[in-house]
């Protein structure tokens, strides 16, 4: 009776801690050359997206970092980001780009680094950029919204970077 008892227990806490195991996508951003760039120039966001769980993937057409730029200062270009094999831009309006993680199943304990161009506009700053990791329902194209992946922790799906435009 009490080989049985010991068993119940164990298999009730093994499946607690398996029903507990959370799904943690993070995302960083951070602006290249310190955050300066020359009016009319080029600086790069380098967006960092990881898959901190230990065990699943993250599945594909599920993952929409979208990235803010303050208009007033710079814009995001429309061509010469590097994106990882398998992600696409879902929208750009040159204050606010939307991505898409696509066919890019990211393995756990795995990141990706994503490149947005953004052009130097008008002298001033430093001004904030923001990201924020949104969700999707998993259907491509990856554009309509979705719920978060089973605990994931919202605390970490928010960055912030700063820009300053000089002449």
């Amino acid at each position: 009776m009490k080989l049985f008892k010991l068993t119940i227990l164990f298999l009730a806490g093994f499946f607690s801690f398996k029903i507990a195991d959370a799904q943690n996508v993070l995302m960083n951003i951070l602006t290249q050359k310190s955050g300066l760039v020359k009016k009319g120039e080029t600086v790069f966001l380098e967006i960092t997206i990881c898959n901190a769980d230990v065990g699943d993937s993250v599945p594909v057409y599920t993952l929409r970092p979208q990235i803010s730029v303050p208009s007033k200062l710079a814009a995001i270009s429309k061509e010469g980001h590097v994106l990882p094999t398998g992600w696409t831009i879902i929208s750009n309006n040159g204050s606010t780009l939307r991505l898409s993680n696509g066919r890019d199943m990211i393995a756990s304990n795995e990141c990706r680094t994503i490149l947005i161009a953004v052009i130097g506009m008008n002298p001033g700053g430093p001004e904030t950029i923001s990201g924020n990791l949104l969700f999707s329902n998993g259907l491509a194209p990856g554009d309509a919204g979705g719920s978060a992946l089973p605990g994931d922790n919202p605390a970490d799906n928010i960055s912030t970077s700063t820009c300053k435009v000089f002449n």
